[in-house]
């Protein structure tokens, strides 16, 4: 059965909360066709039991526990490399952001890689305490002066990407707390990604986990860290077929991996990359194309995750799926 929307959500001491935020989103996605994953960051309290309770019923469902509370973009991470569907999403525990929003968000991916839900829209409705808008903002203009990024509210826990987008940016994503959308934007940018906001209708839930003037430092330090970082995202594991074109192969191999792979014109040939998949994983996968494919002379690839920001052109079905 095909997934079309996974559902990742992020869950930090949320038992209290977690029932009825599910129970709102479940509202509004269909059960035939989405996948929910809560991932619990090494919760203290029973946000695992809590969601696999509530999750019960639903049939494409995942709950993964961290051994110990890691920060909100390895939760996030750890959700998208488990995730299957054609687009995934993540929407926070709270669901400060309304889950009828999410009709929109989807529907902004047509002609573009990316949803991102933002509060600083102008069409958005958004109760917040002051001190809290002031924060965002401040965050969000030196956020762009930092990395040219053209947002004022990159922290909406609310967006959505084609899913081998998703497996291609969580892939080269290393920052683990709050400063993680930052990073993902930013090579999202850097690739050249078709990114579109969108307004949301917001509200100030009680019980937030994020720290104001801590975690404001913090996410400022994490910035500066990955800009000067930049260089050294792990690589992606592939396969390579020399000489054979992308509109051939794309066609032929889209049925023999998932639908999160990405399939790349690459040096007068054509390659399959297995983004956020280790090296083990993508070894079985390439002996079995490599077995389906045999008269393609397929061999085992590894590309540096900068050298993806050089032009090249993609196949995903009938149409290109990215334009990096």
């Amino acid at each position: 059965m095909r997934t079309s929307l996974s559902l990742v959500i992020p869950a930090y001491n949320e038992a209290d909360r977690i029932g009825v935020g599910l129970k709102q989103l479940m509202e509004e996605v269909s059960p035939d066709d989405t996948e929910i994953i809560v991932v619990d960051d090494g919760s203290t309290d029973d946000t695992a039991e809590e969601a696999r309770t509530h999750l019960d019923s639903w049939p494409r469902h995942d709950v993964v526990s961290l051994s110990r509370n890691r920060g909100k973009g390895a939760a996030v991470r750890a959700g998208v490399v488990r995730a299957r569907g054609e687009v995934i999403a993540y929407v926070d525990a709270d669901m400060a952001t309304d889950p009828r929003d999410l009709t929109s968000l989807l529907a902004a991916l047509d002609g573009n890689h990316i949803a991102i839900g933002s509060r600083a829209h102008t069409g958005s409705v958004v109760h917040r305490e002051v001190h809290r808008r002031v924060m965002n903002r401040t965050f969000g203009m030196l956020v762009a002066s930092m990395t040219q990024l053209p947002y004022m509210d990159t922290q909406c826990g609310f967006k959505a990407f084609k899913g081998s987008v998703a497996k291609l940016l969580f892939h080269g994503n290393r920052v683990d707390r709050f400063a993680f959308d930052v990073e993902v934007l930013d090579l999202a940018a850097r690739l050249g990604l078709r990114r579109e906001e969108v307004p949301v209708h917001w509200i100030d839930v009680a019980g937030s986990h994020v720290r104001p003037l801590h975690d404001g430092v913090q996410m400022l330090g994490d910035v500066a860290r990955f800009r000067l970082m930049s260089r050294f995202q792990p690589p992606v594991q592939g396969v390579f077929m020399p000489n054979v074109p992308i509109e051939s192969a794309g066609r032929l191999i889209r049925p023999s991996i998932r639908c999160v792979d990405l399939i790349v014109e690459w040096h007068g040939g054509t390659a399959v990359l297995f983004p956020c998949l280790p090296p083990t994983v993508s070894h079985r996968i390439a002996r079995r194309l490599h077995s389906d494919f045999e008269a393609w002379d397929p061999t085992e690839l590894s590309v540096e995750f900068s050298a993806l920001f050089a032009p090249v052109s993609t196949l995903d079905g009938h149409t290109p799926e990215l334009v990096m």
